[in-house]
């Protein structure tokens, strides 16, 4: 219950398009942004992704006011957003918006499960599975990201190519919530400052290496997400040099 929070617009509990608006002006303080988990999938929810990631250019008319501005991989990024993870709902949503890859802000980080993979490229999971590293390396050059690809030995890949094979297998952390720890461990090591590609790793090495510790602690059957959060903690203070 610790986390403060900016509340935003909404209709009985649903995200609305004005939130976008309000969650711009209150960016100036933050120094990274994680959208999705909780997120949902309602379509004022879609029209608020779509008002936040899209960049108006003066002058210029588009749908609904807009103009989308393509931004090629290593091109400065020019958002009014800070450095940004997108994970669960986020993606999904990003699926039903026209040119998402085109609006996003370059060099972001994306955190897919091969589902969610399958449908950002409109194929299916077992080609994801066939090929996991091209997969995401394809992925993250084509659309100028960083892709982290979830799952057994995850994947991640840099849109100039850098790839890293993480050592995890852990069925402990195939449990619902998780990838929310790790999406949110990514973003701290963002607004810690180091850079995206590094953050992807340094983040979702440590979620693994606190799955193997809850793992041990509770057993894999009983380890949820809850459990998580204090094992990361303490895995990084290992790694550190912080701990007794």
């Amino acid at each position: 219950m610790e986390p403060t929070f900016v509340l935003l617009p909404h209709d009985m509990g649903v995200i609305n398009e004005v939130a976008a608006k309000v969650l711009l002006k209150a960016l100036d303080g933050y120094n990274a942004l994680l959208i999705g988990p909780g997120l949902g999938r309602d379509e004022t929810t879609r029209l608020f992704l779509q008002n936040l990631f899209n960049r108006e250019k003066p002058g210029d008319k588009g749908r609904i006011g807009f103009v989308y501005t393509p931004v090629a991989a290593g091109e400065q990024n020019n958002s009014p957003l800070p450095p940004l993870v997108v994970d669960a709902d986020g993606l999904n949503l990003l699926t039903e918006l026209d040119g998402w890859q085109s609006i996003l802000p370059a060099n972001s980080i994306l955190t897919p499960h091969p589902g969610e993979m399958a449908r950002l490229l409109e194929c299916g999971r077992d080609k994801v599975q066939a090929d996991r590293v091209r997969v995401a390396q394809r992925a993250a050059a084509d659309w100028g990201q960083v892709v982290v690809l979830k799952g057994a030995f995850t994947v991640i890949a840099a849109a100039d190519g850098r790839t890293m094979l993480l050592p995890f297998a852990n069925p402990a952390l195939a449990t619902a919530g998780s990838g929310d720890v790790l999406a949110g461990a990514i973003a701290a090591l963002l607004a810690a400052g180091l850079e995206p590609y590094r953050a992807a790793i340094a983040g979702a090495f440590l979620h693994g290496a606190a799955g193997q510790r809850a793992a041990k602690e509770t057993g894999q059957a009983g380890t949820v997400a809850g459990d998580l959060p204090l094992c990361l903690a303490a895995v990084f203070d290992e790694l550190s040099g912080c701990s007794n």
